[in-house]
């Protein structure tokens, strides 16, 4: 019950966000009808001598805007800061390296398991500059934290989304099918 992996040398702009961590990309991707769309995306970073991302462990999250650049702020469940607090690196514009080849990569995978229409991915960039899938996430996938710093997930879709997951269910106001 366990998975044996190689350790992920990440590239330089990724490494200076935290050295002591692998930061990672979370890409949240929602399966269509005929098409893969990116949800949110945000990047994972440690903090301090963790060698671990994962916010919930004390690392920071910042959202990633189309086109792969850092938002203004970070945040940890202690706060919101414009700097991380180990490697002093300013979010705001910071570019994610082969951030577009990371979104081609999961945008490709997520048919590959159709039934989940939302996944929120984990990828690392390596050295080299080549996206590595780390994991999928197929429940939750960290919506809260997708939500956190890039708000509301669905936009004007929400309705038909929220519609649809009720879809055969007693929930008011839907018809049983």
């Amino acid at each position: 019950d366990i998975i044996v992996q190689r350790p992920v040398r990440q590239h330089a702009d990724m490494a200076a966000l935290n050295p002591n961590s692998v930061n990672t990309i979370r890409i949240m991707t929602l399966l269509e009808q005929d098409s893969v769309k990116i949800i949110s995306a945000l990047v994972r970073m440690g903090a301090g001598d963790m060698v671990v991302d994962n916010y919930s462990s004390g690392g920071i999250i910042c959202g990633i805007e189309d086109g792969g650049v850092l938002k203004k702020y970070g945040y940890s469940v202690a706060g919101k800061m414009e700097t991380h607090p180990t490697s002093g690196v300013i979010f705001a514009g910071r570019k994610i390296p082969s951030y577009d080849k990371a979104c081609r990569m999961v945008k490709k995978a997520h048919p590959m398991l159709p039934v989940f229409r939302l996944v929120s991915w984990d990828v690392a960039i390596r050295e080299d500059g080549e996206p590595v899938l780390i994991e999928a996430n197929l429940i939750n996938g960290g919506i809260e934290t997708h939500q956190r710093v890039n708000g509301p997930l669905f936009g004007d879709e929400t309705k038909s989304i929220v519609l649809e997951a009720l879809e055969g269910t007693d929930f008011p106001g839907q018809r049983r099918k």
